[in-house]
């Protein structure tokens, strides 16, 4: 049989079961030491008499028919026997009806007890062995009816188990109460779920006090979640949007190259267009290596295919590029020599390429440009880039490693930019164990940091 599949009803149905298995062990164990406690009672009794008669019967004239008839009672019956177990006198409420005398397997010196039934009534019985140097003289047999002891632990027994179906009767119109108020919170929290992913995670889930506390907390981490899902979204969508923007430009110039080289054009004309199609072609292959980088936002171990790269070597190269493609800027480059990392040749090239690029195209003709590159007092190697740019606001600087984000500065003064160049500059810093901090220059300026590890 398949268990319920309602949380309501399977905690009910767990309760009610647990209950009854519980209460039925409690009940026969009350019963049983309750018939026991009445019975050790009434043996205790029986054993107090049977060793009174004993005692009296030990004293010097002490008639034993007399004695009997002096300790017997209605309710109590009395019989003397001798050594050999022969009825030697029997109290006046025993004349018609002897009580047994033998006991299996008990021997005879010792006091024995004995729950016979005669005449539709329950009797508890003893046999008291009088001794006298060690050797049975005879014996004291008392019984007494135990219809009370019976009826005491029935009534007991019939209230114990009333009072539980009372109890359980309760327990269980709480326990579902309870259950489907418990429940009731995690249908809503199914339900908004539902729509939330109906709208295309548009849909926020607010919080709730209702409910346990782990209730509660399911649904703050699914308030989480949609939060979460709705910036994977966002970013996915401004991630093609901005990466279409990104090779847009490049693949136009790119169709313009190709529709001139099939109209024919020769010389030096058609050394300019194969040169521009090659630039093009070589940002769009930058921009994809970027993007895909990017994507890659969860991988942190080291690629196959790095080496040892010398740092001054690398940044002299892209100061000389610079010199010659931006003469109207003043560039200066302190290196220090001999500096060399572990790393991906092309993507620590990428990496300072972007901040190089990024600082002048930001900083106005007359502007200048400073690349130093030092070793650190802990092992590491640092590349400051200093310009004389439009600068950084706080906030710019906080935030402008977050992809495609862009201050309103940067979009005056270059409208083309993707907002994804620092974002891949950062990541390929951290993916080499480094870090990446912009910062705006005393006097005006940025100064974007780059920290790597050594080699060795």
């Amino acid at each position: 049989m398949r268990p319920p599949e309602r949380l309501a009803t399977r905690l009910s149905v767990s309760f009610v079961l647990l209950f009854v298995v519980t209460f039925s062990a409690v009940v026969a164990i009350t019963l049983y030491y309750a018939q026991r406690t009445f019975q050790t009672s009434i043996d205790d009794n029986l054993e107090g008499l049977a060793d009174t008669i004993d005692q009296r019967l030990a004293q010097p004239g002490a008639v034993p028919s007399q004695v009997v008839e002096d300790v017997s009672s209605a309710a109590q019956f009395i019989q003397l026997l001798d050594a050999s177990g022969n009825p030697t006198n029997l109290s006046s409420n025993l004349l018609s009806a002897p009580l047994p005398t033998y006991l299996h397997s008990v021997p005879v010196e010792h006091i024995a007890f004995h729950t016979f039934k005669s005449r539709n009534t329950q009797f508890r019985m003893i046999r008291y062995p009088r001794l006298s140097n060690g050797n049975v003289t005879g014996y004291v047999i008392v019984a007494s009816p135990t219809p009370e002891v019976d009826d005491a632990v029935q009534s007991l027994g019939v209230l114990v188990i009333v009072a539980g179906l009372l109890g359980m009767t309760v327990a269980v119109i709480g326990t579902v109460w309870l259950s489907i108020r418990e429940a009731r919170p995690l249908k809503e929290l199914t339900e908004l779920v539902q729509a939330t992913a109906a709208s295309n995670f548009e849909d926020s889930i607010s919080p709730s006090n209702e409910g346990s506390i782990e209730t509660r907390q399911l649904r703050e981490a699914f308030s989480h979640l949609v939060d979460r899902q709705r910036e994977v979204l966002a970013r996915e969508r401004a991630f093609f949007a901005d990466s279409s923007h990104v090779l847009r430009t490049p693949l136009a110039v790119l169709q313009g190259d190709v529709e001139q080289l099939e109209q024919g054009v020769y010389g030096k004309e058609r050394q300019e267009v194969v040169a521009q199609a090659r630039n093009s072609i070589s940002a769009m292959s930058r921009a994809v290596n970027g993007l895909l980088l990017l994507a890659r936002e969860h991988e942190t171990a080291p690629g196959s295919s790095w080496e040892v790269v010398d740092l001054t070597a690398l940044l002299e190269q892209h100061a000389g590029a610079i010199r010659v493609a931006a003469p109207e800027l003043s560039l200066s480059a302190d290196l220090t020599p001999g500096v060399e990392v572990a790393g991906d040749p092309h993507q620590l090239s990428d990496l300072f390429a972007s901040l190089i690029e990024n600082a002048c195209h930001y900083t106005p003709a007359g502007g200048s440009v400073e690349i130093v590159l030092a070793r650190t007092d802990g092992d590491d190697a640092c590349v400051d880039i200093r310009d004389t740019g439009i600068g950084l606001s706080t906030d710019d600087a906080a935030r402008a490693t977050e992809r495609f984000y862009r201050g309103a500065a940067a979009r005056r003064m270059f409208p083309g930019g993707s907002g994804l160049g620092l974002a891949i500059a950062e990541r390929i810093t951290e993916l080499h164990g480094g870090a990446l901090a912009l910062e705006p220059r005393p006097g005006g300026g940025t100064i974007a940091r780059v920290t790597l590890p050594l080699l060795g």
